[in-house]
């Protein structure tokens, strides 16, 4: 037998349940190589095969051990195994997207300068590059999905084969030149080749001294609101002591740095006017997209620390800070790994970027970058731009109907629309409809083999509807945008709340950087029995929920466990 049918072997008997027996040991990352050592050789990974990258604990006690592969020393792109064990140190079925059978030359033919080269080329920038470009040296496996024999259109008769593996470079490239040049392109670069195997863009749109002061802001899109904020002897800084110190910052019109911390003299902040330029950033007109982004982070970071239970965006109280006012007309918004801060423009075609649901949607790239690392790019994409519309219309709902407060979510008053506050003459409608995605014109309502080729804002669309019908249901009339064909009689949804815990725990748990459609609908049915119970009415929502977007599974019969 070969070693990669042995290494399959192994996994299916070590995988089973078997009590593990160093668990108590595995507190953290730290001590968790040398406890799992003996685990991971049994599944044929060496020492320099595996790096542990995360270890988490629920309430309970039980473990999630987030396991990067490695393959020579070399990251393996998508490979991670994470290790479900429960409270008594037995092992649950882990959640499995380490690649197999790679054989590859890892010396590369072209160094990270000509990989460089191929990638400007390509790029071909208008000005100088934000940060030095990036290069990491990966194991990249290109892949294709196939359609089983015999099968139809539904997710579960197509399954990955992969084509070739790679040896690669992954470049990184970040451009902040306004309206004509903002990107953040990514590529995996052949290195023994030079060809560019994948290209996709990366940009995630959509401590001081003194005394902790509540402050009050007229926002444009809150009304008045209440704004955490430091008493300093230079005045009032919108920079928040109760919350770790996020913050929200000037950027005047440009496109770098870290912009100047907003201050005043007085209490108060902002006009509740959309911006005019004519006024100036540090007018009280120019304070109002700061309120409504200092508002939109202070208000999600509740929202994680109250409900997810969560301390900030990493988990760890890292703080994050706003900058506003970027470049001139700018109709974006968001999210930087490498500055920890979201970035929102005065608009054009909208109103200024600041909107609640944009916020949060904006921030939530964060957490989805700091728990699954979710892809930018086909399905993974697609699951990452919806996790942040999910959150970011659960965030608005919270600051709106649940005014910020308490452990739960409201179960009714939410929207399901995204940007719909940035409505303007000239784009007079919501960016998107997560009841039914294809009311935007390019968004489809179900999964199709073709989801992969598409942006990430449209890829998004049918685990927007899923989340929708596992909240609020799906009618069985044709005539309402909340039916589906594949729901003729409709479904009853288990409310906000419910569904919000189980995307969670489904994010944070049982989600990898490459996961697709079909490992969203197992990790949801995962966490839907952690949470309530595998045979509950909702792990039966959870099922319908994802055959409502033409997701179903050939082992859905199957436990959970």
């Amino acid at each position: 037998m070969s070693r990669s049918g042995l290494l399959n072997v192994c996994l299916f008997l070590t995988l089973s349940g078997l009590p593990f027996r160093a668990a108590e040991t595995i507190s953290g990352p730290e001590g968790a190589p040398q406890a799992l050592a003996p685990r991971l050789a049994q599944l044929g990974l060496g020492s320099d095969e595996y790096a542990v990258q995360e270890v988490t604990t629920d309430p309970d006690g039980a473990r999630h051990v987030r396991i990067q592969q490695r393959y020579r020393g070399l990251r393996v792109w998508g490979g991670q195994l994470i290790l479900h064990l429960a409270p008594d140190g037995s092992e649950r079925p882990a959640t499995d997207a380490l690649v197999r059978g790679i054989q590859l030359d890892t010396q590369p033919n072209l160094d990270a300068a000509e990989a460089l080269a191929v990638t400007h080329d390509r790029e071909g920038p208008q000005g100088v590059y934000a940060r030095p470009p990036t290069t990491e040296l990966v194991v990249y496996s290109s892949r294709t999905l196939e359609h089983r024999a015999g099968g139809g259109t539904n997710a579960r008769d197509f399954a990955p084969r992969i084509l070739r593996h790679h040896l690669a470079y992954h470049i990184h490239l970040e451009l902040r030149n306004g309206s004509p040049e903002t990107r953040q392109d990514d590529y995996l670069v052949d290195a023994h080749t030079g060809a560019i195997l994948r290209r996709w863009s990366t940009l995630l749109t959509l401590k001081a001294q003194g005394k902790s002061a509540n402050t009050t802001g007229q926002s444009q899109y809150s009304g008045q609101v209440q704004l955490g904020s430091l008493q300093a002897d230079c005045g009032f800084v919108m920079s928040d002591p109760t919350r770790n110190f996020i913050s929200t910052r000037d950027l005047a019109g440009q496109t770098g740095g870290e912009g100047s911390l907003y201050v005043s003299q007085e209490d108060s902040w902002g006009d509740g006017a959309n911006y005019d330029p004519g006024r100036g950033t540090r007018s009280r007109n120019g304070q109002t997209a700061a309120v409504d982004a200092h508002f939109g982070l202070q208000t999600t970071w509740d929202f994680y620390h109250n409900v997810l239970g969560r301390n900030g965006i990493d988990g760890k109280g890292r703080p994050a800070y706003n900058l506003v006012h970027y470049a001139s007309g700018f109709d974006n918004a968001f999210w930087d790994d490498g500055c920890f801060c979201m970035t929102y423009g005065d608009g054009d075609t909208f109103k200024s970027v600041t909107c609640l649901d944009v916020v949060g949607h904006e921030v939530s790239h964060g957490l989805c970058s700091a728990t699954a690392g979710l892809v930018y790019e086909g399905e993974s994409g697609g699951l990452n731009e919806a996790s942040s519309d999910i959150f970011g219309t659960l965030v608005q709902l919270y600051g709106t109907a649940g005014r910020g407060q308490g452990a739960t979510v409201p179960e009714s008053g939410a929207r399901w629309t995204i940007g719909a506050d940035l409505e303007t003459p000239l784009f007079p409608r919501p960016l998107r409809y997560m009841y039914k995605p294809s009311l935007d014109g390019s968004s489809p309502d179900a999964w199709s083999p073709d989801l992969d080729e598409l942006d990430v804002h449209h890829s998004s669309g049918p685990m927007n509807r899923a989340f929708y019908f596992l909240s609020q249901g799906a009618s069985a009339d044709k005539a309402d945008d909340t039916y589906s064909d594949y729901l003729p009689k409709g479904m009853r949804g288990i409310g906000n709340d419910k569904a919000l815990r189980i995307w969670w725990r489904t994010l944070s748990t049982y989600l990898t950087p490459t996961s697709g459609y079909l490992d969203a609908r197992r990790g949801c049915i995962r966490a839907a029995a952690d949470l309530f119970g595998p045979a509950g009415p909702e792990a039966c929502a959870v099922r319908q929920a994802f055959h409502g977007i033409n997701v179903d599974d050939r082992n859905s019969r199957v436990s959970p466990y």
